[in-house]
C-alpha cells in the first residue's frame, strides 16, 4: 500500500509491475501526477529558454517567442490575412512590383465588341470544333483564319473566326498535336 502525495489517498501499486525504484507508481492516478507537476513547474523558465520580444505588424500585439518565431512580422494568421486584404500589398506597395511592366491589353479593352464576336462565333459553329468535333466546355477556342498581326479590322468579324479545340488549334500554330496522337492532317482553309 502506498499513499499519494498529492491526495492523500492510499491506493495499491500493480504487483505484476517489476520496475526499479524509480519507476514505481508514485501517485494514485495521472491527475494526481499532472496536478503535481504543474504545480511543481509553476513559474520555472526551462533552462535553454532564449526568447525574444516580437510586435505584430498589424495588430501591435506583443508576445515572447522562440528565436526562430521572432522573425516572422505577425502573431497570426488571421492578422497576415487581414493585412494582405487591406490593400497594403497592392500595386506599388507589394513586394514583386516591377513599375507596372504589363503591356499587352486583354482583347476585349482592345477591340471593342469582342466577346460579342466569340459568342457569336460559338453558337454559328455550335459550339462544337469544326475538325474534329469537340464540345468539351473549356476545350473550345476561337481562331482567326487570318491572323490579327496581319489585319486587325478583321479582329471582330464573324466571318474570319471558327471554333476549334485546343488540340487543333495547337496543330493549325504549330503544325503538330501536343498529344501526339495520330490524327488526320487539318485541311480546314
Amino acid at each position: 500500500m502506498k499513499i499519494c502525495p498529492q491526495c492523500n489517498i492510499t491506493f495499491y501499486q500493480k504487483t505484476n509491475q517489476k520496475l526499479s525504484r524509480h519507476r514505481q507508481q508514485k501517485y494514485c492516478s495521472n491527475e494526481c501526477k499532472l496536478n503535481a507537476l504543474k504545480e511543481y513547474n509553476k513559474g520555472k523558465i526551462a533552462h535553454n529558454n532564449n526568447q525574444q520580444e516580437r510586435t505584430c505588424i498589424w495588430c501591435g500585439k506583443k508576445d515572447m517567442v522562440s528565436p526562430s518565431y521572432s522573425k516572422k512580422p505577425y502573431c497570426s494568421r488571421n492578422c497576415m490575412t487581414n493585412h494582405y486584404k487591406s490593400g497594403i500589398m497592392k500595386g506599388e506597395n507589394h513586394w514583386n512590383w516591377q513599375g507596372g511592366i504589363t503591356e499587352k491589353e486583354s482583347r476585349d479593352v482592345l477591340y471593342e465588341g469582342y466577346k460579342e464576336f466569340r459568342r457569336k462565333v460559338f453558337q454559328r459553329d455550335d459550339y462544337k470544333c469544326k475538325y474534329c468535333g469537340n464540345n468539351k466546355s473549356g476545350q473550345i477556342v476561337v481562331h482567326h483564319i487570318i491572323e490579327l498581326s496581319k489585319n486587325k479590322e478583321l479582329a471582330t468579324d464573324i466571318s474570319n473566326g471558327i471554333t476549334l479545340c485546343v488540340d487543333c488549334h495547337f496543330f493549325v500554330h504549330y503544325g503538330y498535336y501536343k498529344d501526339k496522337t495520330d490524327k488526320k492532317q487539318l485541311k480546314l482553309f
